[in-house]
């Protein structure tokens, strides 16, 4: 489709426009008045000197908040570590020890109700 010469003609004047009237107005937002900024050639010296004295670095841990869990005991790591152990193959081991468990009769408690 073709355009004619007046029509472009007139999509480029209001172009022309817009940024005329715009342009000004987004300039002005990012400028900055001149000497509105002073440095203080004090602090910057003292920042660059090794020196320079800085306060001490108070520690906290991250985790300190974290909830401790709802276990009321620790496990041994070592204990639990050496129970996985046992199973060399990994999950298949893990399957064939759970059903040698479900085939076990179960254990009654002494004194214990039905």
């Amino acid at each position: 489709m073709l355009f004619s010469f007046w029509y472009v003609r007139r999509r480029m004047y209001s172009w022309v426009a817009l940024a005329a009237l715009c342009g000004p107005f987004s300039l002005g937002a990012h400028a900055q008045a001149a000497g509105n900024v002073r440095l203080d050639p004090t602090s910057t010296l003292e920042a660059s000197q090794a020196a320079t004295a800085v306060p001490a670095l108070i520690y906290r841990s991250v985790f300190a908040d974290l909830p401790q869990g709802v276990e009321a005991t620790a496990l041994d790591w070592k204990a639990a570590n050496a129970q996985v152990g046992q199973f060399k193959r990994g999950h298949a081991d893990l399957l064939k020890w759970e059903l040698e468990q479900a085939r076990k009769p179960a254990q009654l408690q002494p004194g214990g109700q039905p």
